[in-house]
């Protein structure tokens, strides 16, 4: 693994994403998106330090899925939410479908031959995807935006594409073009319902030459009845408690739970299980799923360590765990 960093460190050096400017903000110099407030990015070298030195636990190469029936959403039902893995969801609402974040590809990198390489197959098939009609991304991490999905997703759909600043070029130069590039609080209506661009604690880079040159996030979903935050990638902060004031509390929460050991080096921009928890307290959410955990191996932690994690911690709070393809209807 160590060695595959490596190659991926060497490769990468070569790989250039040319950088754009947007209006100065609270979250971004005229250069470079940041955290307000924050000065937290890692190092290369702290990079390195924990590739060399860390204690990486050994997970199974592979995981049969439990094969559930895909559940389409009724009639009578305001909505349906599907764990397809990692941050992946089917959010099925009436007359509007939503994935996030989608990668089908065998791969979380760059690269077909190396890289962390899921565990399980997705638990929702795309060939069993209804018609899409926007793809949420919340920033162009490898494992997050992953292009040859978003390509697939486009010829067979040609839904919107919700994007963080900065993130465009990805996309167009892949020849997508139903595209819409968000900077935090903004947001566009899809069929009568309200999607909006939310802060959220992380960074973006695809090569080691474009580091914060996009932006990252999360969203809410507000239609008549229901909402839904789905929270991307993220470390625990206040941006919690902001989105709540100002949108109000979600019906469900999407939350990222791994990739948190050591905590040292992942504090900073993934939440552990018990700051998942502090999330969806801040967001007064009534209810929430646990996600990003269990696909790639991505940091140190073993693969079930998010799921014990969270139930020592969660007493009576209302937070699940979906397996791959277990939908929730609510």
């Amino acid at each position: 693994m160590r060695k595959v960093f490596l190659l991926i460190t060497l490769a990468l050096l070569t790989t250039l994403v040319q950088g754009q400017s947007y209006p100065v903000s609270d979250h971004y110099n005229g250069k470079t998106f940041y955290n307000p407030g924050q000065d937290d990015l890692k190092s290369f070298w702290q990079v390195l330090k924990w590739q060399l030195v860390g204690d990486k636990a050994v997970w199974p190469t592979g995981i049969p899925n439990k094969n559930y029936p895909f559940r389409p959403l009724a009639s009578d039902e305001k909505g349906v939410v599907s764990f397809i893995n990692h941050a992946s969801f089917l959010i099925q609402l009436p007359g509007l479908n939503i994935i996030t974040d989608p990668i089908y590809s065998e791969r979380a990198s760059p690269f077909t031959f190396v890289g962390p390489k899921r565990v399980s197959e997705p638990g929702v098939l795309l060939v069993d995807l209804p018609p899409i009609d926007v793809v949420l991304i919340s920033h162009n991490h490898y494992d997050h935006l992953d292009i040859e999905t978003l390509k697939l997703l486009d010829a067979k759909f040609k839904p919107l594409f919700l994007i963080p600043l900065g993130d465009e070029k990805i996309l167009t130069e892949a020849g997508i073009k139903n595209i819409k590039a968000m900077d935090w609080w903004e947001e566009v209506k899809v069929k009568g319902n309200r999607l909006i661009f939310t802060p959220a604690k992380h960074w973006s880079a695809r090569s080691l030459w474009d580091k914060s040159e996009s932006l990252w996030g999360s969203f809410m979903i507000a239609t008549d009845t229901t909402k839904i935050y789905f929270g991307g990638d993220t470390g625990y902060s206040s941006h919690f408690l902001d989105i709540k004031v100002r949108l109000g509390a979600p019906d469900l929460a999407l939350l990222p739970i791994g990739a948190y050991e050591p905590q040292w080096f992942m504090s900073a921009h993934h939440m552990n299980p018990e700051e998942a928890l502090k999330a969806h307290q801040d967001l007064e959410a009534n209810r929430s799923i646990g996600m990003h955990f269990g696909t790639f191996q991505l940091s140190d932690e073993a693969i079930d360590t998010p799921e014990k994690d969270l139930m020592k911690a969660k007493k009576d709070q209302e937070f699940l765990l979906l397996d791959q393809g277990q939908s929730l209807v609510f």
